[in-house]
């Protein structure tokens, strides 16, 4: 299996693109418990592009402490680093020559509600739905 690594979006121009034209993936509450998300296929913008680019976001409406905000970035980060299904889709992007950029949108404080059992089972849902989406447009 290849090495996984994980970049984050940081121009702009792909934020504002990724929600301008991206498509609903999860909706708290529906889909998931705790995580929402976004997604966004398009072509390679260069050759030595990433095939995967993600977008971690904790509001201060839900968590005012930016400690609390940090710790549920983290916990998003790792259960991506960790999910088979987030490696497998980040494969099949790169395999067809494109770039997903998505955007995981925690919706709740941490509590017994919101902690890293439910983070981490809401990244295999949305990887798998994912995968779903993927293998559609193909």
């Amino acid at each position: 299996m290849m090495n996984f690594r994980i970049q984050t979006i940081r121009l702009q121009r792909d934020i504002d693109e990724l929600f301008a034209e991206g498509r609903s993936l999860g909706r708290t509450g529906k889909d998931t418990s705790v995580v929402s998300g976004k997604y966004l296929l398009r072509e390679l913008p260069e050759p030595n592009a990433p095939a995967l680019l993600l977008l971690y976001h904790a509001p201060k409406k839900f968590t005012k402490p930016a400690h609390e905000r940090n710790k549920l970035k983290r916990w998003m980060r790792e259960a991506v680093r960790i999910s088979d299904q987030m490696k497998n889709v980040s494969e099949l992007v790169e395999g067809n020559s494109k770039q997903l950029l998505i955007l995981m949108r925690i919706t709740q404080p941490p509590s017994k509600d919101c902690n890293w059992q439910h983070i981490e089972g809401d990244v295999k849902k949305i990887g798998e739905v994912l995968m779903t989406k993927l293998l559609q447009n193909k």
